[in-house]
């Protein structure tokens, strides 16, 4: 999830005319996208913010800004530990980070922006179906950073996969924190089976993959769209830890 959110990012930042540069130290801007599901995560992102704090000191025009999981709802204790950020954005709120860089290179990101599709995909290419978890497990801290569930309608992810199609891409990995429970937010009755028979009727598109699952939304339908469908392959990415009630 959050190497695709960094695509959709750098997608938005290349429309404001912005460029990738080799060397982080090198950059104008320079965003952090963060992860907090293991505390070794966290330690790095803290570790980096150290060396930007050095490099803001010498160069204070420069931008910086974090994203990701590392942000929660209020940034008030974040903003007093690192004042070396210019920016904090919760996930998938890339307008907060888009409007920040904008007003720091005087770009209006409205007048831009369109679809945050990469432009340049690879030939596999991951695609956010839904974001947020409802399961609260003991362990995780997800759902209090990334929210509640929330899917994306089923019309509006095939278009974005046809655009990346077109595009070249073959191989799509559908992605949310616990994409078994796709769709059940929707006004309709879709689930992720629907969407898989979907994906299926792609034209171009050679693979389906999802991850990852969790066992209590894992049913009979889904498992039938991956046993019929020629598109999705027979893989389920179940984590180590959702085969004990315990530990959930």
């Amino acid at each position: 999830m959050n190497k695709s959110d960094s695509e959709r990012l750098s997608s938005g930042l290349e429309q404001m005319g912005l460029t990738r540069v080799p060397e982080l130290l090198d950059a104008d801007v320079m965003v952090l996208n963060t992860c907090v599901v293991r505390q070794s995560a966290e330690d790095t992102a803290t570790g980096v913010l150290g060396v930007l704090k050095r490099v803001k000191a010498e160069h204070p025009k420069r931008t910086i800004a974090v994203m990701g999981c590392m942000v929660g709802p209020r940034v008030q204790d974040l903003s007093k530990r690192f004042p070396q950020v210019d920016a904090w954005a919760q996930p998938q709120r890339f307008d907060v980070l888009l409007g920040a860089v904008g007003e720091r290179v005087g770009v209006d990101p409205d007048g831009c922006i369109g679809s945050l599709v990469p432009a340049v995909p690879n030939v596999t290419s991951f695609v956010p179906i839904a974001h947020g978890c409802d399961k609260f497990c003991t362990f995780c801290i997800i759902p209090y950073r990334r929210g509640r569930e929330v899917s994306r309608p089923i019309m509006e992810l095939i278009r974005e996969v046809e655009v990346l199609v077109d595009r070249g891409v073959k191989e799509i990995t559908l992605l949310g924190q616990n994409v078994d429970s796709y769709g059940h937010d929707l006004e309709s009755d879709s689930d992720l089976s629907d969407l898989l028979y979907a994906m299926n009727d792609v034209v171009g598109l050679a693979r389906v993959r999802f991850l990852t699952s969790h066992p209590n939304d894992m049913s009979r339908p889904i498992i039938r769209a991956i046993a019929d469908l020629p598109k999705v392959c027979e893989s389920v990415n179940l984590p180590f830890q959702a085969g004990d009630d315990q530990v959930l």
